[in-house]
């Protein structure tokens, strides 16, 4: 979610092209990504050294953004500056740059790397990464995220001609990768965002306007760019979201998104198998039938079924006599009941999880009290 300009460079153009220690006919690389809370990681070795915690942001146009704790510690030589920020160009702030020998990631290497000194997280209880891994890092490869398999692969290959169906052509105006977005008869500009952990479809306030909502927008907090704060709000769409042959019925919006370009986050993107061909400008698509739970609906019992499903990026869970809670990537904690409507965690008892219902009865949102004393909200996905 982030777009730079350069302002001074010192060893020749900001982002340089990495190069990579393979050669052609190796084998993909094939890495596993791991999760703090919401957030996707990997392990990746910095000058030989680490491994260091990264996570990976294709709203990043840049090859790399370290903190600054990292830059301390491995000793890391200023390079130049940048002015940056969020794609909405306000606020935008100086930042210095720092030459980096090599980034290791699994057993490719990406050489003479200009990387943005930055502190990124945002709040006190957001996971802690030593830096991100952008778009930009990776053109030279076919990258893979498969999030339904946790994976992130690397290999020197090409995606087919583009087919409108699962094969799209993206732009990459800001080194972001753009595609078409059908919202009702609207079509819109769409980030494929891996780094937006705050909603599924993000839209520009005023593209929401002209819409038809099934349900009144509700406030559900503040998010942080790097360098801006807003309120969020998010309601239910009528009308149905399509990009290449995938549609969604009734969706959860969120708004208003940063700049006027809609964002496809990581709620909507964890269901999905993902591949960039940056040479050629396209992304495959894929989405693969969801697992079977472990209990059968049916075997839920009647006065727990309410609770079960998918609330954006949490899913609760009959398992072994009990609900667990399930935030995306992390562990199954089971939920204590603490009143109608209300639960504990067994390993945070000092957490609160409550649930609305709305008309008949039926069980239609979530709010999860977090560590920094904030409620959290999430609308439940329907059938």
């Amino acid at each position: 979610m982030t777009n730079f300009k350069t302002i001074i460079t010192v060893f020749g153009l900001l982002f340089v092209t990495a190069v990579a220690a393979i050669g052609q006919g190796t084998p993909l690389v094939d890495v596993p990504i791991n999760f703090r809370g919401p957030m996707p990681v990997l392990e990746v070795m910095i000058n030989g050294k680490g491994p260091f915690l990264f996570t990976f942001d294709t709203g990043a146009g840049l090859q790399a953004d370290f903190d600054p704790a990292l830059v301390a510690q491995l000793k890391l030589q200023t390079n130049g500056k940048v002015r940056g920020g969020d794609p909405s160009g306000r606020n935008a702030q100086e930042y210095d740059t720092v030459a980096v020998d090599s980034i290791a990631l699994g057993n490719v290497e990406f050489r003479n790397v200009t990387a943005i000194s930055r502190r990124r997280r945002m709040s006190l209880n957001a996971p802690k990464v030593d830096g991100i891994l952008g778009f930009s890092l990776f053109k030279e490869y076919l990258f893979t995220l498969d999030f339904p398999g946790k994976r992130l692969r690397l290999e020197h290959s090409e995606l087919p001609e583009a087919n409108g169906l699962d094969i799209l052509n993206f732009d990459d105006p800001r080194h972001v990768p753009v595609i078409d977005l059908a919202v009702g008869r609207t079509r819109i500009k769409a980030d494929i965002d891996s780094g937006n952990m705050m909603g599924g479809f993000v839209l520009p306030e005023s593209l929401v306007n002209k819409l038809s909502l099934m349900s009144k927008p509700v406030t559900v907090g503040r998010a942080q760019t790097v360098n801006n704060e807003i309120e969020i709000k998010q309601a239910k769409l009528s009308d149905p979201i399509k990009f290449g042959r995938f549609e969604f019925s009734q969706p959860l919006i969120t708004f208003p998104a940063i700049a006027e370009v809609a964002n496809i986050g990581l709620v909507i993107l964890q269901d999905f198998v993902l591949s960039f061909d940056q040479k050629n400008k396209r992304v495959r698509l894929e989405r693969p039938a969801p697992r079977k739970e472990t209990v059968a609906l049916a075997d839920v019992p009647p006065a727990l079924k309410d609770y079960t499903g998918r609330y954006g990026i949490r899913a609760i869970s009959f398992e072994e006599g009990a609900l667990h809670l399930q935030r995306l990537g992390g562990p199954k904690i089971k939920l204590v009941a603490a009143g109608k409507d209300e639960f504990t965690l067994e390993l945070v008892p000092t957490a609160r999880v409550t649930f609305v219902r709305g008309e008949g009865g039926k069980v239609i949102e979530m709010r999860v009290l977090n560590r920094a004393g904030e409620w959290e909200s999430s609308k439940k996905d329907q059938p």
